[in-house]
């Protein structure tokens, strides 16, 4: 018994500590409910370490996607269809913002960004305040995702909660790794509560 929390890493492929994440999260047993993780949704892009292969449109901007169309759309509603499918309690989406050969791109760097439905802000509020009591006080959120995001077409569409997470790349690759399990682990724990 307990909810159902669908956990993606790799919608894009240069993103490797969401990856890194979800891989370790696959062998884990909650001690309530169940955890369904596609650890490395955009394989093309994760083997060439891109965010998206130039043959590709990008996934994160292609929900809820198409079963007929590109093969960017298909992927889409593949992912779309393992979520319609479980209806989870909610599902996180694992990132990470920043990088060095573009610094003024890091404005989501350590951001909860939450669906605007509400259910999001109500788990995600006290993930921050335990960062925060533990010391990291970096992590802010934003609400809203957007328009073809996992994040905003699974909530907007599907009535379900999203929480994308998105670490700093310029942080070391296991303290971002660390920070991500950190999140999901707190995001899972107050999904149950928010549930009672």
């Amino acid at each position: 018994p307990g909810p159902l929390a669908v956990v993606i890493g790799g919608l894009h492929g240069d993103e490797v500590a969401g990856m890194a994440a979800a891989k370790r999260l696959i062998a884990a047993r909650p001690r309530r409910g169940k955890i369904i993780v596609l650890p490395v949704a955009n394989r093309l892009a994760a083997d060439s370490a891109v965010r998206t292969p130039y043959y590709m449109h990008d996934l994160n901007r292609a929900f809820p996607g198409n079963k007929t169309g590109n093969s960017t759309e298909m992927l889409a509603a593949a992912v779309m269809g393992v979520i319609e499918r479980y209806r989870p309690a909610i599902v996180i989406d694992l990132h990470e913002a920043n990088s060095r050969a573009a610094p003024e791109i890091g404005e989501t760097a350590n951001t909860l960004i939450l669906s605007e439905d509400g259910r999001a802000a109500a788990i995600a509020l006290p993930v921050l305040e335990a960062l925060a009591e533990s010391g990291e006080t970096r992590f802010t959120f934003l609400s809203g995702a957007p328009k073809g995001s996992l994040n905003r077409e699974v909530s907007t569409r599907l009535g379900i909660p999203v929480i994308t997470v998105e670490t700093d790349r310029l942080d070391a690759l296991a303290e971002r790794t660390q920070t991500q399990l950190s999140i999901i682990r707190l995001i899972l724990e107050n999904t149950e509560t928010a549930r009672q």
